[in-house]
């Protein structure tokens, strides 16, 4: 299912609102991110630095992190918008491909500068070998309809 010029166009307007908040104190690189689930809902996201070398948070990450709080798993297009058309990294992109392995539906990436001037790429052109998991994806898939696989606990004695 491809994108409508209107979720393009409302996926830019929260990456860019989340933009703004970014929290980018050690390379005042701010990277604003929004993610579309199957619902039509948009989840925005920023990156987030660190004072240690990676801790930080990528904006696309956030995004995703972000629709997961509220329970969205199926992530239907993620959206990057910076002064530039800088590309989501690759650790991002894996992390993307996780979530189109939920669904088995391809996840695109729209890709803005601070112009409105954007690219759609589907996630499986820019990442065509990324790791696709065999051992769990039953229990990933479980996520597809908001419901996870729930492990049985045993009773525990106090």
């Amino acid at each position: 299912m491809s994108l409508t010029e209107k979720e393009i166009r409302q996926m830019i307007k929260i990456a860019r609102a989340t933009r703004s908040k970014a929290f980018a104190h050690r390379s005042g690189h701010k990277i604003g991110a929004s993610v579309l689930t199957d619902t039509g809902e948009v989840f925005g996201g920023c990156n987030i630095e660190s004072v240690i070398s990676g801790l930080g948070s990528c904006a696309e990450r956030t995004a995703i992190d972000h629709a997961i709080t509220h329970g969205q798993y199926n992530v239907r297009a993620i959206c990057t918008v910076d002064d530039g058309m800088t590309p989501m990294c690759g650790a991002c992109l894996q992390y993307a491909l996780l979530f189109s392995q939920m669904s088995d539906d391809e996840i695109f990436v729209v890709n803005a500068d601070s112009k409105n001037h954007y690219n759609v790429t589907p996630l499986s052109t820019l990442l065509p070998q990324g790791y696709k998991t065999k051992s769990n994806l039953q229990q990933i898939k479980a996520y597809k309809n908001g419901k996870g696989k729930k492990k049985k606990r045993k009773k525990q004695k106090h």
